[in-house]
């Protein structure tokens, strides 16, 4: 955009002007450059070429320039190099499959069971070998008699931010399950992601160049990064997974939001790194541990200010906020004032009684851990 801006652009008015005052201290006898006249007349209609002239420069530079750049004309850009804008991610996460009469039966849930909100938005089982209650055998989740629940991974069936729903949306059973009468998400979805936008591209692209040069961490980041959307990374360099030591090894930990990842998800993951990876050198791809965190605050509002609304909207920031942390992150304590002050949407009295966890220390840091958004509880109440 710099470049752009260094262009001299001349308006249509200073363009006649200009050109008149140089026709006539070059023709002494062309002294009449009145609107109407055959000189004036002459002089406008080159300005208006002129001007469509410095359009279409514009144009050329703006779409020659990946910084400038917009839509298809971004496209174009990185295709030239090989590299291609990463298609919408479908949300996914947890639901809970209970029955009422859990010693009666048994119950077998199989990939494809489709689980769905009151609004149509559908999701469907996927396979996870290291569920608790998956069975290789069965090639499905189980629900041995006695047991009244069993959590099972699910994804939405389209791609996109559509399919980010609150807890307890999902509450419907699409495909009847023998030994299985309800269904119910106990957190939000937030991982769904809508197609790579021209920004996300745009700082994508110096990634993929240095990672042209295989077998480094920005080559193992950059085909991490490819795989889809929404995917973060944290590499445990000379580490085996459970954090021996071991040179020519290393260790990458991943999530797509959901902190269960699937099975076929992990594959091509693995897949990907496989191909930068340096000759000799061995490593492992594996999901993060998750801890769920549950906050709980009071706010104080003006009176007459609307209560529910302030609720929602300091429930959502703070939601969005720990969802968008990156595998290996921790979260700061002090984050859940500053959102609660600063999404409310009105002029905030005070933060009191935040908790975080049951406690008010900061969540630490750990490469192999993902934190994700649990229960979040904002207490209300009107002030003068």
């Amino acid at each position: 955009m710099g470049f752009i801006m260094t262009l001299t652009l001349r308006s249509f008015s200073t363009v006649v002007s200009t050109a008149a005052a140089t026709v006539q201290a070059s023709c002494a006898q062309i002294l009449d450059m009145t609107v109407g006249t055959p000189a004036r007349a002459l002089i406008e209609g080159v300005a208006g070429v002129t001007l469509w002239l410095q359009y279409v420069a514009l144009q050329v530079l703006a779409r020659s320039r990946l910084a400038t750049s917009q839509g298809e004309d971004c496209d174009s850009f990185v295709n030239d190099f090989g590299m291609t804008r990463l298609p919408g991610s479908p949300a996914s996460g947890l639901v809970m499959m209970t029955s009422f009469s859990p010693a009666a039966q048994s119950a077998v849930v199989p990939p494809g069971v489709v689980v769905r909100t009151v609004s149509a938005v559908n999701f469907v089982v996927v396979a996870d070998s290291g569920n608790t209650f998956w069975s290789a055998s069965s090639g499905a989740y189980v629900r041995r008699p006695g047991v009244s629940s069993i959590v099972v991974p699910v994804q939405a069936r389209v791609s996109g931010s559509v399919g980010n729903v609150a807890p307890g949306a999902i509450c419907l059973m699409g495909t009847s399950v023998s030994g299985i009468d309800t269904v119910t998400n106990t957190t939000a979805f937030t991982n769904g992601s809508d197609a790579e936008t021209d920004s996300a591209l745009r700082k994508r692209f110096p990634l993929w160049l240095a990672a042209k040069t295989s077998a480094t961490g920005a080559a193992v980041a950059n085909a991490v990064a490819g795989v889809q959307t929404n995917l973060t990374l944290s590499l445990m360099d000379g580490q085996t997974p459970d954090g021996a030591l071991a040179p020519g090894y290393f260790t990458a930990v991943f999530d797509d939001g959901s902190g269960t990842p699937a099975d076929a998800l992990v594959q091509e993951v693995y897949d990907a790194i496989d191909d930068v990876r340096a000759l000799g050198v061995n490593f492992a791809v594996q999901r993060p541990s998750v801890l769920t965190l549950t906050i709980s605050l009071s706010v104080a509002i003006p009176a007459g200010a609307d209560a529910a609304a302030v609720q929602s909207a300091i429930e959502t920031a703070i939601t969005n906020d720990i969802a968008s942390c990156s595998v290996g992150s921790g979260y700061a304590y002090s984050r859940i004032a500053y959102l609660a002050y600063s999404s409310a949407g009105v002029s905030v009295l005070s933060v009191t009684d935040v908790l975080l966890n049951g406690g008010q220390a900061d969540i630490a840091a750990n490469t192999t851990q993902a934190v994700l958004p649990g229960i979040i509880s904002v207490s209300v109440s009107q002030g003068a």
